[in-house]
């Protein structure tokens, strides 16, 4: 998969001819033979359900979806029979034209984008479909300022795809960075943690981190630390005679009586009177 920065380095040196943007409706309960796609395309899937199936590889169709072909690719649908499906679709050419050590390079881009091929999900749908819809509305006005608006329209489309793809590679780096922290407090839940400590050790801003976490975990790292700490009091306190002094030591508390008071607000009842309630089970 290209990453952002690649697919933004390429598209900067790419010049585009639009050769066709639509608005169109798929009937229900329709369906596509195979055929061969033989032109660069983009489609935005506004609304409906059904599949796209590109070099055999079967795509779902969802709102808020772009599928994109390359030149070659053989294409079939079908589309559910419950509903219409609707797309805007735009189909372009383009060639790579840069300067490089003073000379004009210029060459077809070739198959460059089909490690693209197929459907990207978006993270703001509502800003590729006003792009997807500029292109459209631009592409209808056959003067040439309005296809020269339809040429910056499309570039604005590739760079919101562009972000949206930097978006979710960025989230996934940090999802396993999270990931990593998370096995951190679960063998250090004993040890002092603070969040400024984890969010250095995942390379992240704290605030960013904490967004992040909780967005993964559904808990705020501080929550998450209380409720591992509490999870393992309630397992030395079903099993063992140990001191409340000392299972409070060994689950990272050096007060027992602030302990106490986090135990009964996560439980509803004091470390004591769950020892006692375990023991009786």
């Amino acid at each position: 998969m290209l990453n952002a920065t690649q697919l933004a380095d390429h598209f900067h040196k790419s010049m585009f001819t639009i050769a066709f943007a639509g608005n169109t409706i798929l009937p229900a309960g329709t369906y596509q033979a195979p055929y061969i796609h033989n032109i660069h395309s983009v489609h935005y899937i506004v609304r409906g359900k059904g599949y796209y199936v590109m070099n055999k590889v079967k795509y779902e169709l969802e709102a808020g979806s772009v599928m994109l072909f390359v030149p070659e690719t053989t294409f079939e649908w079908w589309i559910s029979d419950e509903e219409d499906v609707e797309i805007y679709h735009i189909r372009f050419d383009y060639h790579l034209c840069y300067k490089e050590k003073q000379e004009w390079i210029i060459q077809p881009a070739t198959s460059w984008l089909a490690p693209l091929r197929g459907r990207l999900m978006t993270v703001r749908p509502a800003e590729i479909r006003r792009c997807f819809d500029m292109v459209f509305q631009q592409w209808k006005g056959y003067d040439p300022i309005s296809q020269y608006r339809c040429n910056l329209a499309f570039r604005e489309l590739w760079l919101s795809l562009i972000h949206q793809i930097y978006d979710q590679q960025y989230s996934s780096d940090a999802d396993s960075v999270i990931g990593f922290t998370c096995q951190y407090i679960a063998d250090h839940y004993q040890s002092p943690l603070t969040v400024e400590q984890l969010a250095k050790m995942a390379g992240l801003s704290e605030g960013y981190y904490s967004r992040q976490f909780k967005r993964l975990t559904g808990l705020s790292p501080k929550d998450y630390i209380i409720r591992l700490r509490v999870k393992k009091a309630k397992d030395l306190l079903a099993c063992s005679g140990l001191t409340m002094t000392y299972i409070s030591e060994l689950v990272g508390y050096d007060d027992e009586f602030y302990f106490s008071r986090v135990f009964k607000r996560i439980t509803g009842m004091t470390p004591s009177s769950y020892a006692k309630l375990s023991r009786k089970l």
